[in-house]
């Protein structure tokens, strides 16, 4: 479809609506999008779109623009925003008029690469990852963490990365990226669907991109990208997906990739050298795939999270109890209510806090509890405390920690972030949390579902203050030991020796100041 008949399809009630958005600057946003939109590549990104119907330019128009959607592989809305509109903040109409109407005749760049300062950016020689992220949000979650951790720990092995992204939605998380490598591109792609193809214009910009950057090998932060694998296929680079699921206990996860979790699992194999992995829980999910798999845990800056002060008795307050994360119930957000409401029940003095942007499962549950009242007899104390940018502003306020996830965790890093801040853990026996949580020393672990024995520990705790502080000492040792900055660095080393045996470690153990 020619930009004249896009702009043709649009009816008069579509005009009147764009016109009432956008006032005097319409026409020349309408004109833009004809013009760069790609309808192909757009319904195949937004799978909602395509099972909506309709006008896909309009929708793009009138809805995806101001919803932050990309329009085209070949146009980063967001990127372009972020590098040249200076310190302003550019709406995403903005962007697409500018490059359009101005931008493009000047050669300004519609993909922009953003100068990294790490301290491999300056050398070379060295070898150099191209590093994929699977996505950006408003938000950092324990993917976006990470990628983070691994990145400082590629530049501390001497190996030089250039991180692809596909948006930058987030400028801070952008900044947070180019402290940590030569380079971040931005370039919209979005995730694999069985039985789709890559579009050839992502591939193609993919293709361009390595063969720029002169990168040695692709390294995937996930198992729902295909297209920078197929691309480094076509290049003879070898592929390192880093594997943070387990698809066999995350059906969301297959649904939005419409495949089997053996499907995941094979895909992956599949589009893969090197399968990293980051727990043995993971790695027994992939051990069948012939490809080999090095587990590399994820880690914690023990510098940073010995700043946070151990527990100390407070008989002014109750003890304080929190889950954190992503308040769904899959992550156990009913059991904790019900774990609440068992505390209270045994006379246990809490308070249980929830750290977490506001869900529709917390809002459900809440409505529940409210309409159910008295009939549920003794119940105990909730707090909602909202997302907490930095997790050690929540841990500084908890004395507790518990992980009642009713899905496998592949690791666990709320967990692992307890320990850090000597906070004990309580948590199910389920996924890779005993791998973390040694029991009896570290905090307690009880059967998958039984919220009777998680009250029971923490009973215990809150009746012995001198084992919640051991217990809390004992975590922050074993998250020093297991998962602090050298670990992760032999760890990643190992890995990628698989690939390139010139790969060493030979980091001094970290001092903290």
């Amino acid at each position: 479809m020619t930009a004249w008949q896009a702009v043709r399809s649009l009816g008069w009630v579509h005009h009147k609506k764009g016109w009432r958005q956008h006032g005097w600057r319409y026409p020349f946003l309408c004109w833009a999008v004809a013009h760069l939109f790609n309808e192909q590549w757009y319904l195949q990104h937004y799978p909602d779109v395509a099972a909506g119907g309709g006008n896909a330019f309009a929708h793009c128009l009138l809805y995806g623009l101001a919803e932050g959607r990309e329009l085209a592989p070949r146009f980063s809305i967001s990127g372009y925003g972020v590098l040249y509109s200076g310190n302003q903040t550019w709406e995403p109409y903005h962007s697409v008029i500018h490059y359009w109407w101005w931008g493009r005749w000047r050669g300004l760049s519609p993909l922009p690469c953003f100068t990294g300062s790490g301290i491999q950016a300056g050398r070379g020689g060295q070898l150099c990852l191209a590093v994929f992220a699977h996505s950006v949000g408003s938000r950092l979650y324990g993917a976006e963490r990470s990628l983070l951790d691994a990145l400082s720990t590629l530049e501390a092995l001497g190996v030089a990365t250039v991180v692809v992204v596909p948006n930058a939605s987030n400028p801070s998380y952008l900044d947070a990226l180019r402290r940590v490598s030569c380079s971040v591109c931005v370039m919209p792609y979005y995730w694999w669907r069985e039985g789709e193809a890559d579009h050839p214009e992502t591939l193609a910009s993919m293709q361009s991109l390595l063969e720029a950057a002169g990168v040695n090998a692709v390294y995937v932060n996930t198992l729902t990208l295909q297209a920078p694998s197929v691309v480094a296929k076509r290049l003879g680079l070898p592929v390192m997906t880093h594997v943070r699921e387990l698809p066999a206990h995350d059906p969301a996860l297959c649904q939005a990739l419409n495949s089997s979790a053996q499907g995941v699992v094979a895909h992956a194999a599949a589009h893969s050298d090197l399968l990293i992995v980051n727990s043995q829980c993971t790695a027994r999910a992939f051990q069948e795939t012939g490809v080999p798999v090095a587990v590399v845990p994820n880690t914690i800056d023990m510098c940073v999270w010995q700043a946070v002060p151990a527990f100390q008795p407070d008989v002014q307050r109750p003890l304080r109890v929190g889950l954190l994360g992503s308040l769904s119930y899959k992550k156990g957000l009913a059991d904790f209510v019900a774990l609440a409401d068992a505390l209270a029940r045994k006379g246990v003095a809490v308070e249980c806090c929830l750290y977490g942007a506001k869900t529709p499962d917390l809002d459900d549950l809440l409505d529940q509890r409210r309409e159910v009242g008295e009939a549920l007899g003794s119940q105990g104390s909730i707090f909602h405390k909202g997302y907490v940018q930095d997790p050690k502003d929540a841990l500084a306020n908890l004395d507790i920690v518990v992980n009642l996830s009713r899905f496998q965790e592949s690791f666990g890093r709320t967990v692992l972030e307890a320990m850090a801040a000597a906070r004990p853990v309580v948590a199910y026996e389920w996924g890779a949390l005993p791998e973390l949580v040694a029991h009896g020393k570290t905090g307690f672990l009880a059967p998958l579902g039984d919220v009777q024995r998680v009250a029971q520990w923490i009973e215990t705790l809150a009746n012995d203050p001198a084992l919640l502080v051991s217990m809390g000492n004992a975590g922050r040792q074993r998250a020093n030991a297991l998962f602090g900055t050298p670990a992760h660095q032999a760890a990643m080393a190992n890995a990628l020796s698989r690939l390139f045996p010139a790969v060493t470690t030979n980091v001094n153990q970290t001092k903290c100041d």
